[in-house]
């Protein structure tokens, strides 16, 4: 899927070439409608509850637009440059459309990565540093959540200085650093620091299991406490490894996309990780909408309200009819 300008292209006919289009146009529409649906959830759940407003659900509802920028503005905007009819755009036009796709989709990427590793950062300082953590406030959250999206549109749309470049050796090479430092500064520094707080996590939950084995007293607040922690980091190790499966491959592919000449026996492997990337913004919040207490707790009182609402309007409707029955007869 992604594009290279040295990759030899196989023959194919019209209509294989149409049947090819058709085929992956139908694969990536219904994840753009899931991520559009899963994602919007999000949001109706946020302005319906308050309480689900904390300085730490933030982080995750940034995640959401950043996933939901996928579906609305990321896919459909791919399938247009990579699938509809042939304009005749002159040639410069039509390669800044395929580095403009690449750059949105590299933002929602990097985006996406960063969001990840600032959530794991404050479940970090809840459970090691809790005087810290008592100090983030939403002002708090709001400057580091800018830094994250400026820092990632930075990153995203740097090739836009290079793209018009008449050294084509030049430009090449400063691609090629691109990519290798996404793939350090955006995938292996911040998944390195997941693992580290991982670990650290775990080990002080531990702890404070054997502590409360020792402790009558509050022991079932502690249990409690170990538990929904013990949840919450369950939660976090699986967006980590959602993380891995998903980004690592991504970002790999990107760099032999740029080192290799032929590029026509990635295409298969290309395919099938850009589909997995995208499904990421239908993974992310489905993990913590479904498997985090306040928002499961958000989500079911949401839709006991609205069916409740619903029968009672039912009910006013019949009790409506039959009495204009009764004041006809």
């Amino acid at each position: 899927m992604p594009n290279n300008t040295n990759s030899t292209e196989p023959p194919h006919s019209q209509e294989d070439i149409r049947g090819i289009d058709i085929q992956e146009i139908a694969q990536l529409v219904p994840i753009a409608f899931l991520i559009i649906l899963v994602n919007g959830l999000v949001f109706v759940l946020f302005v319906k509850r308050t309480h689900l407003r904390t300085p730490a659900n933030y982080v995750l509802f940034s995640l959401a637009a950043c996933d939901f920028i996928n579906g609305v503005i990321n896919i459909p905007f791919f399938i247009i440059v990579a699938f509809t009819p042939v304009i005749p755009y002159p040639f410069k036009f039509q390669s800044n459309m395929v580095v403009l796709v690449s750059a949105l989709n590299n933002l929602t990427a990097i985006s996406a990565c960063y969001h990840i590793l600032a959530a794991t950062t404050e479940k970090y300082l809840s459970i090691i540093w809790p005087v810290t953590h008592r100090l983030m406030t939403r002002k708090t959250v709001f400057i580091v959540l800018q830094v994250v999206w400026v820092v990632s549109f930075i990153v995203a749309f740097i090739p836009f200085t290079w793209v018009n470049m008449e050294e084509k050796e030049t430009q090449g090479k400063l691609t090629l650093g691109h990519v290798i430092f996404c793939l350090v500064a955006v995938f292996l520094l911040p998944y390195a620091f997941m693992i580290y707080a991982f670990v650290v996590i775990f080990k002080s939950i531990a702890k404070r299991g054997k502590a409360k084995e020792n402790t009558s007293s509050r022991s079932s607040q502690l249990c409690r406490q170990a538990a929904l922690e013990k949840r919450c980091l369950i939660l976090f190790v699986s967006m980590a490894t959602v993380f891995l499966v998903c980004w690592l491959p991504w970002f790999i592919l990107m760099l032999l996309y740029k080192v290799k000449d032929n590029v026509t026996d990635l295409e298969i492997a290309t395919h099938s990780f850009v589909l997995v990337r995208y499904a990421t913004s239908v993974i992310n919040p489905v993990l913590y909408t479904f498997f985090r207490r306040d928002f499961k707790t958000a989500l079911r009182s949401l839709f006991q309200r609205n069916r409740s609402r619903y029968f009672s309007t039912s009910l006013f409707s019949e009790d409506s009819k039959l009495k204009m029955a009764e004041d006809v007869v």
